[in-house]
């Protein structure tokens, strides 16, 4: 048999398994999908009872058809564009509450204005624009790719939206059980006509809260949903009362009319549509709804992220609920998005496919085919007891949990939102505390050190090498240069901060201070409110005889600064340099010009090459080696990534080593001049130029190769050994120079 033959005969016995394989990962995927189907359903009755409740009683069928055909559009759509692909969505309880708090306040203007008219046109309108507004935001962010937003919510305030989100759920929990309106004034009324219901329903969202929290099994709730309502069903039959009866007495969700669950109004139904009352009324409940539910759709999908370790593309998901809640709304739906609880199930049970959420939705269908005799029959304690679970779940979850988990001050505010919620509304919670929570951040962050240095000019020096001269006069009178490095966000806070450091170091000193150098180089940002003390900075500097010296200041900042007056034009009391060297070297050179003229005389390179070689014969017996270079200003002498083969000493000019960083940032490492030596890392170590050389003023110089180098050792060896000691010499004063500025920025 050939090797083709052979795998010809072996190619249907490998498909068998396989085959079997992906009919059993549909079968888990289709029964996962089942389960959260089934409760999305019932999810489905229990929020459209708890929205379409007292005022609109008579029209629940026609709510709960809503509800459904939410979870049939956007559920499928989500299914199919979702970058998760066992994606469940559909209507979602944080904002059904808010459209109860809608819907109610729609049906009291209307009824102000004509106690006879039918505020339900208005209230599904009401929903339809909601659900285009909120799909038209999500949409717009996920196109600008601002999925990233939902990680600068702070946690107290979305913590406090599930607070005041769980108050409303158990409050809207006792509206269902009563058919009620629930308020401080009402809630006597129910005690004497509902309280049977309400405690039955409320017992059983305690248990559902203990038993949910202490077990994960994907079964247990439908188990617990269903077997509670066998046992309803049972003590109606062992106390001999009818289903008529239980009817009558408020304990099932119908009779409801024969008509079907969808549509819920006729296009004549639009002229009833009160406007002003829909604008006045709805207007802010859009608003909430719209952001409350962009900030779940993230967190939601972020929650998703942890539970099943994989990665979402937020925007993406924020493109196709978009485009769903903009399809719904066609059919007057109510905002829906992505479920974490049902997406994470289906995920761990394997139905990493998207027919799971597709046949999810297809549960809702049939329900809504079947019409209204379906549900008719669902007892009100239970359909309200799993709302109350709802809100259980998430006022356990922050008040409880979070008096653990988050700082006092934190704490607070979860508190106040749900306060505010309680007796407002959830627009008026959900601002405060973002208020609240932005007044606590400016301190907070007011707190945080905006200097992050403050320097003597004794201990931190341009990369200017200075003659011995120059360096005692700034060794005496360096101390007049103060320097401050600024980092983070400066704000009206912070600025505050550094005017109160600067305000006390200058007084302290008692006039000793006459620069003050503030370097801008780890700056973000600077606010608008913090002008205002830079301008009393300014005036500060001005009464104390203090130069304000500004270095490597954003173009933004700049522009702020210039607007503000704190930096004007040709003002020698407020100057700007490129970076902190030129600065530092400014205020030097002025340090320099205006001390008394030093004793010591200039650097000049013969007279330190005699001191060298012990005489000026020997001198010049060294300069025989050496080649004379004369230099015109922007001259490169040599560049960064040249080979070394040489150095230079320099007898007159000024010379500008500077570092190419990334091939766009110049940085200047030192300027030198008459007495310097210039290469000498290179030619001895022979590796490649670290910086680039150029001629800042014409300048004549000595080269010394190592050729040369390499005679002068073997032809004169004493005069190499004076050569490599002065180099040596050079080389320590450097590091001795640049001590102070590094102990300096460790204290």
């Amino acid at each position: 048999m050939t090797q083709q033959e052979a795998g010809d005969v072996a190619e249907p016995a490998r498909e068998v398994p396989l085959g079997k394989a992906k009919r059993l990962k549909l079968v888990q995927a289709l029964l996962a999908a089942g389960v959260s189907g089934t409760l999305v359903v019932t999810f489905d009755i229990s929020l459209a009872a708890l929205v379409f409740t007292h005022d609109f009683a008579d029209r629940l069928s026609k709510g709960i058809g809503i509800f459904l055909i939410s979870s049939v559009i956007v559920g499928v759509i989500v299914a199919l564009l979702s970058s998760f692909r066992p994606v469940i969505a559909a209507p979602q309880e944080d904002a059904a509450v808010i459209f109860a708090s809608m819907a109610t306040a729609i049906a009291v203007g209307v009824h102000k204005i004509d106690p006879n008219a039918d505020a339900f046109p208005t209230v599904i309108v009401a929903i339809a624009l909601t659900s285009v507004v909120a799909g038209g935001f999500f949409l717009l962010l996920g196109l600008l790719r601002l999925g990233v937003l939902v990680r600068f919510i702070p946690y107290p305030v979305a913590g406090g939206f599930l607070a005041g989100a769980g108050w409303l759920l158990v409050k809207g929990s006792l509206s269902v059980m009563s058919n009620e309106p629930v308020t401080l004034d009402t809630l006597r009324v129910l005690y004497t006509t509902s309280l049977d219901k309400c405690l039955t329903g409320l017992l059983f969202g305690l248990l559902l809260v203990a038993l949910l929290r202490r077990y994960s099994n994907l079964l247990l709730l439908p188990i617990l949903l269903l077997g509670s309502t066998v046992v309803f069903y049972f003590i109606l039959y062992i106390s001999d009362s009818s289903v008529a009866q239980a009817f009558s007495d408020g304990w099932l969700l119908g009779p409801f009319p024969r008509e079907g669950l969808w549509p819920p109004f006729q296009a004549a139904d639009l002229q009833k549509v009160n406007w002003n009352v829909l604008l006045s009324e709805g207007g802010g409940n859009m608003v909430a709804v719209t952001v409350m539910a962009a900030i779940t759709v993230l967190l939601s999908a972020s929650g998703v992220e942890l539970a099943t370790e994989q990665e979402i593309d937020l925007d993406r998901e924020l493109r196709a609920t978009g485009v769903a809640n903009i399809i719904g709304s066609i059919f007057g739906g109510v905002v829906g998005y992505m479920s974490m609880p049902e997406s994470s199930m289906n995920f761990k049970t394997g139905a990493n496919t998207r027919l799971a959420g597709i046949f999810a939705a297809s549960i809702s269908a049939l329900v809504l085919i079947i019409g209204a005799d379906a549900i008719s029959y669902y007892p009100r304690p239970v359909l309200g007891g799993l709302v109350a679970y709802l809100g259980f779940h998430f006022l356990i979850n922050t008040l409880y949990e979070g008096y653990f988990r988050l700082r006092r001050t934190e704490y607070l505010v979860v508190v106040l939102i749900l306060l505010v919620v309680a007796v407002s509304d959830f627009l008026r919670g959900v601002a405060v505390g973002l208020g609240v929570s932005l007044i606590l951040f400016a301190l907070s962050y007011s707190r945080i050190e905006v200097i992050r240095n403050a320097i003597s000019g004794l201990h931190l020096r341009s990369n200017v090498a200075r003659s011995d001269g120059e360096e005692m006069t700034l060794m005496e009178r360096a101390k007049q240069l103060y320097i401050l490095q600024l980092q983070g966000y400066v704000f009206f806070g912070t600025a505050y901060n550094l005017l109160t450091s600067a305000q006390q170091r200058i007084q302290s000193t008692d006039g000793e201070i006459r620069y003050l150098l503030l370097d801008f180089r780890h700056v973000n940002g600077l606010d608008s409110s913090a002008i205002a003390s830079f301008l009393r900075l300014r005036r500060l500097a001005k009464a104390h005889g203090v130069r304000l010296i500004l270095t490597e200041v954003p173009a933004d900042i700049r522009n702020h600064l210039e607007r503000g007056e704190v930096v004007i034009e040709n003002d020698d009391l407020c100057r700007i340099y490129p970076d902190l060297d030129r600065g530092l070297e400014a205020c030097e050179n002025e340090i320099i010009q205006e001390a008394p003229p030093s004793m010591l005389p200039p650097p000049m390179l013969f007279y330190d090459l005699q001191d060298v070689f012990n005489g000026r014969p020997e001198m010049l017996r060294f300069l025989g080696y050496l080649e004379r270079v004369e230099a015109p200003a922007g001259f490169d002498l040599f560049r960064q990534g040249d080979v070394s083969k040489d150095l230079y000493l320099i007898e007159s000019g000024e010379l500008a080593a500077w570092l190419e960083i990334d091939g766009k940032k110049i940085k200047r490492l030192r300027t030198m001049g008459p007495g310097s030596v210039v290469g000498e890392s290179g030619l001895y170590m022979g590796e490649k130029r670290s910086a680039t050389v150029t001629a800042s003023r014409q300048a004549t110089l000595y080269r010394l190769s190592e050729d040369a180098l390499q005679r002068l050792t073997a032809e004169a060896p004493e005069l190499a050994a004076a050569f490599h000691h002065f180099v040596v010499t050079l080389l320590a004063r450097r590091i001795v120079h640049s001590t102070g500025p590094v102990k300096s920025l460790f204290n």
